[in-house]
């Protein structure tokens, strides 16, 4: 499968780079597309980026899964862009994957699609910004029926990172990530700590 990650200017970094890493861990092809019209992208904590490509040289079909970082100002962005939300919908009605974080749900709305899946967002954006179908305030939520794919924010991320590898690569190659980023070691601390 083929994964491409929106980039403006203004996104959240952690959520980011931490779906590219873990997914190149994992031996997933993902590209990072800039949607500026430039290869330079910024995030919100002033940390540049260079894309792999430019949004205006893909094609709607050429990604199984479109993910969407959040940071409030790149979610604006990508929720501004014609182009993305023309892309979101191309990736819907065809039955792609798409995954969005944090505040990028923002886009989902835009595009149409918010409303008819069941999903999660960066806390309070569901009350007056982001009109799920279904809300739900899970970590991360898996809408298998309709190919959609959210989660909350940066802390999240990891989390978000590894439901994409269980998806495209299946449960043996998450867990063999999630055992290298030594994940279980770190759940089970915070557990014996509470």
């Amino acid at each position: 499968m083929q994964v491409g990650i929106l980039l403006g200017n203004g996104y959240e970094e952690i959520e980011a780079l931490t779906v590219v890493d873990y997914l190149r861990r994992a031996d997933i092809s993902i590209d990072m597309i800039s949607i500026t019209g430039d290869y330079m992208t910024m995030g919100d904590h002033n940390i540049p980026i260079k894309a792999d490509i430019l949004l205006e040289d893909i094609s709607s079909d050429d990604y199984d899964v479109i993910v969407t970082p959040g940071g409030m100002s790149g979610a604006k962005m990508l929720a501004g862009s014609d182009t993305v939300i023309r892309l979101l919908q191309s990736q819907y009605e065809s039955g792609g994957y798409i995954a969005s974080i944090c505040a990028s749900p923002l886009a989902l709305e835009a595009a149409g699609i918010a409303e008819k899946i069941t999903g999660t967002c960066f806390p309070g954006l569901e009350t007056d910004d982001i009109h799920f179908g279904t809300f739900k305030e899970d970590l991360v939520v898996h809408d298998k029926k309709h190919h959609v794919i959210t989660s909350r924010g940066p802390a999240t991320a990891v989390y978000f990172a590894l439901e994409l590898i269980g998806l495209i690569a299946g449960e043996d190659k998450r867990q063999e990530i999630a055992d290298g980023l030594l994940i279980p070691l770190v759940e089970s601390t915070v557990k014996d700590n509470d």
